[in-house]
């Protein structure tokens, strides 16, 4: 999940959270899992690890579609 940057600590540590909490969720879980969604196990949930994960494919993909040559429209 994102928020507009700036968005202040505490309303993203809830949203965090409700997220959380439906990811645990049986009914929820049963639902993206029919949408073909993963569902990340708790340790690799959170707002930094998140970050890191963008950071990181923003790095694998950045050469690939410059070498590709693809203009967004």
């Amino acid at each position: 999940m994102f928020a507009p940057k700036g968005t202040p600590k505490p309303i993203v540590d809830a949203l965090s959270a409700a997220l959380d909490k439906a990811l645990d969720d049986a009914a929820t879980q049963k639902h993206l899992l029919e949408l073909g969604s993963e569902i990340p196990e708790k340790p690799r949930r959170g707002q930094q690890l998140l970050a890191a994960l963008v950071k990181d494919e923003i790095a694998r993909w950045t050469p690939i579609i410059k070498a590709a040559a693809v203009k967004s429209e």
